[in-house]
């Protein structure tokens, strides 16, 4: 199976290209389909091979683009059961923050968000933690990781590659996201992660990084951009 990252405005969206077809992990923000279709285009890599949009938890830098790609590929939108009636509200669009600054800047997006709309996520397919991705093209399952948010799923392939959303970030240092919905959770989540052993973590911002790293997962204040979520 190979593996397409494209960045979007800080977000990466991965596709990955298997024989039966290609699954688009996260789309990232409004506006962004432009460069994901662009790129895909000229890899060579048509609309119509998409099988499915999957989207790692609702919130709007990973599926604001959504929409706009599913119009350019056709495929279905998927996710988690949450994640549509968590996209319609706007409290949940940025979790507590793990430092003052980061708690100044969720309360300050909170305050301003009546002033800036943003579309919910519509989906097509409702994909509970344990679906296998056979019937999409690709060899691989879903996992719950609730900890950034209540709806945080991860992309185990059957290679062994995890894919996380914002279970975990890399700027600079494989670290814990800054902000995080339940602590306790996160801390579930990253052993679940740890004990399957993946080869290689992909996460929503920063570098993907050897699942090895798992071991040692830093504090959030170790991040270098740790304004985006």
């Amino acid at each position: 199976m190979e593996v397409i990252r494209i960045t979007v405005r800080g977000t990466n969206c991965y596709v990955l290209r298997a024989q039966g077809g290609s699954l688009l992990i996260d789309p990232g923000p409004p506006g962004g389909e432009a460069r994901i279709v662009d790129f895909l285009n000229r890899r060579g890599i048509t609309g119509q091979e998409i099988r499915l949009i999957l989207v790692t938890h609702a919130h709007l830098d990973h599926y604001g683009a959504a929409s706009n790609v599913q119009s350019w590929s056709g495929a279905p939108i998927g996710c988690h059961p949450e994640s549509v009636s968590l996209s319609q509200d706007a409290r949940q669009a940025i979790p507590p923050a793990q430092t003052l600054r980061g708690s100044l800047v969720r309360w300050i997006s909170l305050l301003l968000a009546p002033l800036r709309p943003h579309p919910p996520l519509r989906a097509d397919v409702i994909l509970p933690p344990g679906t296998e991705l056979g019937s999409y093209g690709v060899d691989g399952r879903l996992v719950a990781v609730p900890g950034h948010s209540p709806d945080s799923l991860a992309l185990i392939s059957a290679e062994g590659d995890a894919f996380v959303g914002d279970l975990i970030i890399n700027y600079s240092v494989p670290s814990q996201p800054l902000y995080q919905w339940n602590r306790d959770a996160w801390q579930q989540s990253r052993r679940l992660l740890a004990s399957i052993q993946p080869r290689t973590v992909y996460v929503g911002h920063g570098e993907p990084f050897p699942g090895q790293q798992m071991d040692r997962i830093l504090p959030a204040r170790y991040q270098l951009g740790w304004w985006i979520r």
